[in-house]
């Protein structure tokens, strides 16, 4: 049931893909909910409707930024998964720096740890870093 929540709120991100504007809008209400499944979808969605889109006020890093380090692993990892997503193939060295902390974090489970492990190979794709 909880993952259903969150995929469903996450399944808005492609609805409303690359219209960043309109689509954090319609997502926004839903960072309210009061299921923490509910958060982590739209948090997810952010980054979603952020996929391939290169905007100078960078919306899903300032949205996302604070959820990386929550207390609630559901929500750290839609918010991880979000930047991953944003910015796939960016190789942004601000973004890394931001979820390579999470791999050494003690208050991280293992889906965590792998969601920050499979988002920083997204973000670094291609770009040979070691």
């Amino acid at each position: 049931k909880e993952h259903g929540m969150m995929s469903a709120t996450a399944s808005l991100g492609l609805i409303l893909l690359w219209d960043v504007d309109g689509g954090l809008s319609q997502i926004d209400k839903f960072l309210y909910s009061n299921e923490d499944y509910i958060k982590a979808g739209a948090l997810l969605a952010c980054g979603i409707v952020n996929t391939g889109v290169r905007n100078d006020c960078d919306p899903a890093v300032a949205l996302l930024t604070d959820y990386v380090t929550h207390s609630s692993n559901i929500m750290r990892i839609g918010a991880i998964s979000g930047l991953g997503l944003a910015y796939a193939g960016s190789n942004r060295e601000d973004v890394l720096a931001l979820i390579l902390p999470v791999l050494g974090d003690s208050k991280s489970n293992m889906e965590v740890i792998g969601m920050a492990a499979l988002a920083c190979g997204m973000i670094a794709v291609g770009s040979c870093s070691g």
